[in-house]
């Protein structure tokens, strides 16, 4: 991946590789001074038409990349803890902002509580922008967080890259978006992650993700514990004769478990037991045998939702490292 000038971008994009689209970023900290001769295109958002509070916008954009965005500047202003990276400072009515128009459509829709899912902007180009909002003085918590468009935006978006979303959200404390990422990282082999995603990842954030998978697996050996109830005895069937499933119950359980991981489907468990399922003679044994293994089932759908990192967090009063 080509390094990136951008301090913020470097650290939050680059390395946590977010995607092969990074290296085309645009973020020199002294990208030349565009003249508004040079634009070649102008934002569908962002342009005259765009009254917010019944004002025209006063301040003129443009992005590395030759596109025009028509803003307000108090709205700039107001949103932006060092004045949009000083480039509100000038006086000039037109200002180069180095990012491409892709990240700043982005940031100002942010600023402006929209959303911008009518571009259809990768998740990586989502979470970049989000690695740049510091940069421009903009509190990603401000912006990121269930009612904002911009939460809702990378919501839909998390599923196609959840680690990275996931290692970004921990990063800027966004408490609401990791735990609705974390579902998304059951199959995540926690010991491959590389060093520099390690050292980027929050560490009470990679402890919950740790606890999440390793509180499913202890789940599911709880479940298969508990062998199928004894049936009443019959003349073919005692409770002597009932022992022969409960040792075959605990053999295909190990099976089970031997290489048992947090996102286990519900149709590798009864495929598990089905084979078991061939083997039984007893109509009764069957029968019970299918009940235990649906009660397995169902709970084990149903802890998927329950092992959140929702109640992780809370019920473990766990605190975020500020």
């Amino acid at each position: 991946m080509a390094k990136l000038v951008s301090p913020d971008v470097e650290e939050c994009a680059s390395r946590i590789q977010l995607g092969s689209q990074v290296n085309d970023l645009v973020s020199e900290s002294h990208a030349p001074l565009l003249s508004y001769q040079q634009i070649n295109a102008m934002s569908t958002k962002f342009n005259a038409d765009f009254i917010h509070n019944g004002k025209p916008p006063d301040t003129r954009l443009g992005s590395s990349d030759l596109v025009l965005f028509l803003v307000h500047r108090h709205m700039l202003v107001d949103a932006s803890t060092n004045r949009f990276n000083t480039l509100l400072d000038s006086l000039r009515p037109f200002t180069t902002v180095p990012e491409t128009s892709d990240f700043l459509n982005i940031i100002l829709h942010a600023v402006y509580g929209l959303s911008c899912s009518q571009f259809r902007p990768t998740i990586d180009t989502l979470m970049t922008a989000v690695c740049l909002f510091p940069k421009y003085g903009l509190q990603p918590k401000r912006y990121i967080h269930p009612s904002s468009p911009l939460f809702s935006d990378i919501r839909y978006q998390m599923p196609l890259s959840p680690l990275m979303t996931y290692v970004v959200s921990s990063y800027y404390e966004l408490e609401e978006l990791a735990v609705i990422t974390s579902g998304h990282l059951l199959s995540l082999d926690v010991s491959t992650m590389s060093e520099e995603m390690v050292e980027f990842i929050s560490p009470v954030y990679l402890k919950r993700l740790f606890d999440l998978q390793q509180r499913r697996v202890d789940t599911l050996k709880r479940l298969s514990a508990v062998p199928p109830i004894p049936h009443p005895a019959t003349p073919r069937c005692d409770f002597i004769a009932q022992k022969t499933l409960t040792r075959a119950w605990s053999l295909y359980t190990v099976r089970l478990l031997w290489d048992a991981r947090a996102d286990l489907t519900v149709g590798a468990i009864e495929r598990t037991y089905r084979t078991l399922d061939d083997h039984v003679a007893c109509f009764d044994c069957k029968c019970v045998l299918r009940e235990r293994v649906k009660g397995i089932v169902i709970e084990w759908s149903e802890q998927k939702l329950c092992t959140s990192l929702v109640s992780m967090a809370y019920q473990a009063g766990a605190v975020v490292v500020r």
